[in-house]
């Protein structure tokens, strides 16, 4: 059983993640850092060589390749959700949670990664405000359709949203079937 991470880019995916896994005790795996391993390069520098559909297929290999009843914490990227065969990989694999943020914290922490080095590839050419705009709109729907549970970020850190997904997988009782899974797959 998997713990799934989705959203838009800049929700705070793999930083939660990696928290979420830690409170679970059980392992953190980050999809884009699988597909950068196995393609051997960054995400921007394959979507400049090969294009954002070369990307959408390591994507979709690199989900069916999860199928395993691994117990972990898993951040997808944001545009996971976009192929019906990744979302009903998704479902198939464990409980999917929608990291649900809003524009100008998305705007805000896009901007900042744009002064790091390996920064996150534009969707599309133009202003960084209408492009998340439009792509948010399209995107939504397929977050909220594909989700188990929803988590509204705003107003929260890392901290409070990790600590309101486990407060919610133990109120649904799946902290302790994971537990029960860890066990069995240690014996």
């Amino acid at each position: 059983m998997k713990i799934i991470l989705i959203g838009y880019r800049a929700a705070g995916k793999s930083t939660v993640g990696r928290r979420l896994s830690r409170k679970l005790g059980v392992p953190f795996l980050d999809a884009d850092r699988l597909i950068e391993k196995t393609a051997g390069m960054s995400i921007a520098d394959m979507v400049a060589l090969a294009g954002w559909q070369e990307f959408r297929q390591r994507e979709t290999q690199t989900l069916a390749s999860l199928q395993e009843p691994t117990v972990c914490v898993l951040a997808t990227g944001g545009g996971a959700v976009l192929t019906e065969r990744n979302r009903k990989l998704l479902k198939k694999m464990g409980i999917v949670i929608y990291l649900k943020a809003d524009l100008p914290d998305i705007v805000e922490r896009l901007r900042r990664d744009v002064k790091q080095a390996n920064s996150r590839p534009p969707l599309a050419a133009g202003d960084l405000i209408e492009e998340t705009r439009v792509v948010l709109a399209e995107r939504t729907p397929l977050y909220e359709a594909s989700a188990d549970y929803t988590v509204d970020t705003r107003n929260k850190n890392i901290v409070q949203v990790a600590e309101e997904i486990y407060r919610q997988l133990l109120k649904a009782g799946i902290v302790s079937k994971m537990q029960t899974l860890k066990q069995k797959t240690i014996q």
